[in-house]
């Protein structure tokens, strides 16, 4: 997923705490999971509403790519075909010592606060060659050109004109998030992404570190179908808790329960995690 422009918000003071036995009942885990992360790492917090289109086409430019390759490639769109100034300042983005974006401090779905948006009648009047080309530095030009030309059609089919705001305000949520995930190069991981970022839906986004954990957890058995997890786990996740679920299971899939060699010794879970044991036992964990 991409990441934010500004450090990620926390409340609540981070303290030690670990599970003190296993729990049979998935749904029942689950909500001990969410407890135990907030006291480990906090509660995250969302820091505000963003253009849902420039958030979703920023996401888009950031599959498989990096953060900045993203950035390069939605800015020069935007050099040649610049939308109404807005005030955004791009010398906002956070710089290394050499001046350029920094690449591990860049939050990506909020530069979308800070860099001035194209203009997106004359985006969707492109062939797909040419908006190809305009954004070729984000890597899959040929593919991403089409979905992003793909939602631009969709948009103004749907509301007439190209705000994805109107869209989701006209058709809600679920509905938004359905019709999202049928145009080709988008899915649904990209779509949930979006909604949290631009708008704080209460949703849990499914990427390679939370669909990992909550499989290790055995919380759902998918084996590799990520969307999957995605629609199992949403509805076991209490109101109003999804969004910083998503988050510390990112963070805590960074720094402990990584793909390789989990911290399962040092993990606050490990006394309910059913795959701790084997993991260990196997000497595939530190």
């Amino acid at each position: 997923m991409p990441a934010r422009l500004s450090k990620l918000e926390r409340t609540g003071i981070p303290h030690r705490t670990e599970a003190a036995r296993p729990i049979a009942d998935p749904r029942k885990r689950l909500l001990r999971v969410i407890e135990l992360l907030e006291a480990n790492l906090g509660v995250a917090v969302w820091d505000g509403r963003k253009d849902a289109l420039e958030v979703l086409v920023l996401t888009i430019l950031s599959q498989n790519t990096t953060d900045p390759n993203a950035l390069r490639g939605y800015q020069n769109l935007a050099a040649h075909l610049p939308g109404k100034h807005t005030g955004k300042d791009a010398a906002t983005l956070p710089r290394d010592a050499a001046g350029n974006v920094d690449k591990v401090k860049l939050r990506l779905s909020n530069a979308a606060t800070a860099v001035e948006p194209p203009d997106w009648p004359r985006v969707a009047q492109l062939t797909q060659k040419q908006l190809a080309d305009y954004i070729r530095a984000a890597g899959l030009p040929d593919s991403k050109s089409g979905a992003i030309l793909a939602l631009l059609a969709w948009l103004k089919e749907t509301v007439g004109d190209y705000s994805l705001d109107a869209a989701i305000e006209k058709l809600g949520i679920d509905a938004s998030m359905g019709a999202l995930s049928d145009l080709k190069g988008i899915g649904v991981k990209t779509v949930s992404v979006t909604l949290i970022e631009a708008l704080g839906a209460d949703l849990c986004p499914v990427d390679t570190h939370v669909h990992r954990i909550i499989n290790r957890l055995g919380i759902v058995d998918t084996k590799s179908n990520r969307d999957k997890t995605f629609a199992l786990l949403k509805p076991m996740i209490p109101q109003g808790r999804a969004y910083s679920l998503h988050h510390n299971l990112l963070t805590f899939g960074r720094t402990v329960c990584t793909a390789k060699r989990p911290d399962c010794n040092g993990c606050c879970l490990r006394k309910l995690c059913p795959s701790a044991k084997q993991l260990i036992s196997a000497g595939e964990a530190r």
